[in-house]
């Protein structure tokens, strides 16, 4: 019996396959014995190549889900999203207890029965609902249920469409031979919410919506040479050049006729009141209180969505949250802290479903001087310019105790922010040493001053008599943060350095440049948040590291907040984004994580699990890691 973990042995059998070192027969059997789904398989055949005449496993989760990466050697079978590795066991059976169900199968199956009302908890203000301008992971579980994709992520990690009728691929002639033309098929009679059909230039509309220098997505779209509609049901994206992001493009579809002109997207009406195709429509917003969603009595589903309506609760303290769960007064609650998941563990009406996390909290150093009037990259910050500082502060925070004594060993200690799916990247671990932590504070110009804390004196930038203080700003109404920063506070003033915490709501933190909000304007010292990668993370991973992404007046859409800056990086970033081979791709990718440990742009603490609590008489509750929680909202139903 092999014991290795199961994650392990889907990472080799996806490493062979993918060099070629496996018959598809081979391939075909051992992902059966691993358990992983007829997509994943089939895209694994594909990739394995060979001479023998098995047929790969014919993907049943939806109209061309899943489908291979082309391999670069050879003709391509199917070019898609990359592999995420599920570590799951065997074949799932649905039923019995939640916390051992896998999470992409209901716990709770039945005949689903239509009506009821949802009542769904946030901890937090929405900031807009318009997914293209700029908004919050708590606005998207809400704006997820009204506007939809061409395409997204299941559970499993395969593709499945949305509006489109089926996924672009070389097969069907999605995808042209050269890779640089994509080719949308969009279901029929689909209409929006107002009642207006669904078309082509619906499709063009978001592309010029999403390409605007409002848009946080513009960059996104850079490869993009032109969208064109040959009717009303055929979109046509040329690119210049190959674009291995293409599925994971047009996330979110606009409505041109219920918006208004580009150029003033971030003073629409409909930022406040969507409009979209989904299976939920918006039915009022109160500000501080809730938002609303109704059926969508024309949703292109017959039957569905089961649930009359949707309350998405705005309730900032969590104990409030628990006690409604735990009395059974409400449905979903969004990430729930330690403390909560550990009530429900004995709860009888409210569960907790987890799934794989793709969140990983870090400590963000900011690499230019803050309130000086100019974002860009120069001056280099006073105390954290000099990478001997931000490796000192790495080795002052003891990560372990933050995961096992603070959060009770439920996240998982993270040495890279690439440490998730496919892209897992090995580094060289953080030490926790306070010890060299303070010799190398002394080396840098830092020594302790009379009054216990660090003042400079000979630093590289800080000017002489600096005290060692800072201002760390994460966001409000998420304990796990909030306890892990008290933690690096106490592990930081051991050593003399006096860290003070600034905590905002969501809506300033993850602002946009329009709202000068601070990662854009650089006017922060340290940023600690979790952030993640999709399944396919290349688009993020440039907008977030490649040296041409610094927020600007003129680029208000980059995101290297950090104003980390190097031409190496920006070629391993595009190199990783020119080719559908996976190994590749990894060791470009893995290049860039070598360069982040080396310069300690940031301080990976921990990964998170997905974790929400439900209760009992929820259906068809499924959790992705790959899409936000209300992914999947149309199949939802409250037994009565």
């Amino acid at each position: 019996m092999n014991e290795r973990p199961l994650v392990e042995q889907h990472a080799e059998l996806f490493r062979l396959a993918s060099a070629k070192k496996l018959s598809r027969r081979e391939v075909i059997r051992r992902g059966i014995a691993l358990g992983l789904s007829a997509p994943i398989i089939g895209m694994l055949v594909a990739a394995c190549g060979g001479d023998d005449d098995d047929v790969a496993p014919t993907a049943t989760v939806a109209s061309g889900a899943g489908e291979a990466t082309p391999s670069p050697t050879s003709p391509p079978a199917e070019p898609t999203p990359t592999f995420q590795n599920i570590a799951t066991n065997a074949t799932p059976t649905p039923g019995g207890d939640p916390s051992t169900t896998p999470w992409y199968v209901d716990p709770h199956p039945g005949p689903p029965q239509s009506g009821g009302v949802l009542r769904y908890l946030l901890y937090e203000e929405p900031d807009s609902l318009n997914p293209v301008a700029g908004q919050t992971s708590i606005a998207a579980q809400i704006s997820t249920t009204i506007v939809e994709p061409l395409a997204e992520t299941g559970p499993d990690g395969g593709w499945l469409p949305r509006l489109a009728a089926e996924i672009p691929t070389l097969a069907n002639g999605g995808v042209s031979e050269d890779l640089l033309t994509v080719t949308w098929k969009l279901k029929e009679g689909v209409l929006w919410h107002d009642g207006t059909p669904f078309t082509s230039d619906d499709v063009v509309f978001t592309w010029e919506a999403s390409s605007s220098a409002s848009s946080v997505f513009g960059s996104e779209y850079a490869l993009v040479e032109s969208v064109e509609t040959p009717d009303d049901l055929t979109v046509v994206v040329k690119y210049s050049e190959f674009n291995v992001a293409y599925l994971d493009q047009f996330k979110y579809i606009l409505p041109r006729h219920a918006t208004g002109a580009v150029e003033d997207m971030l003073d629409w009406e409909y930022n406040r009141a969507p409009i979209g195709t989904g299976p939920f429509k918006f039915a009022e917003w109160e500000s501080g209180d809730h938002v609303t969603v109704i059926r969508n009595e024309d949703y292109r589903e017959e039957g569905k969505p089961y649930l009359d309506r949707i309350d998405f609760l705005i309730i900032p303290a969590e104990e409030a949250r628990t006690a409604r769960m735990l009395e059974g007064d409400a449905h979903i609650m969004l990430w729930p802290s330690d403390l909560a998941l550990a009530e429900f563990e004995t709860s009888e009406v409210a569960k907790v479903r987890l799934s794989p996390g793709i969140w990983t909290l870090a400590f963000r150093f900011n690499f230019s001087k803050p309130f000086d009037g100019d974002p860009g990259v120069t001056p280099p910050h006073p105390l954290f310019g000099d990478v001997r500082v931000r490796e000192a502060i790495a080795m002052a925070i003891d990560r372990e105790r933050i995961v096992n004594e603070v959060l009770e060993g439920r996240p998982t200690l993270m040495e890279s922010i690439f440490g998730v799916g496919w892209m897992q990247c090995e580094v060289k671990p953080f030490e926790y040493d306070p010890e060299a932590a303070a010799a190398l504070l002394d080396e840098a110009g830092f020594p302790l001053g009379s009054s216990g804390v660090r003042e400079a004196k000979g630093a590289m930038y800080a000017e002489d008599g600096t005290k060692f203080e800072f201002v760390c700003n994460g966001y409000t109404g998420f304990s796990p943060n909030e306890l892990a920063q008290l933690a690096i506070q106490e592990d930081l003033a051991k050593v003399g350095i006096t860290m003070k915490i600034e905590n905002q709501d969501f809506a300033i933190i993850f602002g946009t440049w329009a709202d000068k909000a601070p990662r854009h304007t650089g006017d922060y010292d340290v940023l600690f948040y979790d952030g993640g990668f999709t399944i396919e993370p290349h688009l993020s991973i440039r907008r977030q590291y490649h040296p041409t992404q610094v927020p600007s007046e003129e680029l208000q859409s980059g995101a290297n907040f950090w104003r980390w800056v190097r031409d190496d990086v920006g070629e391993w970033i595009d190199e990783g984004g020119a080719t559908p081979d996976i190994e590749k791709r990894r060791e470009a990718y893995c290049k860039v994580a070598d360069a982040m440990r080396e310069d300690v742009v940031n301080i990976p603490i921990l990964q998170f699990s997905e974790g929400n609590a439900y209760n009992v008489k929820v259906h068809g509750f499924i959790v992705s890691a790959w899409e936000w929680s209300t992914w999947d909202a149309a199949n939802w139903w409250l037994e009565a």
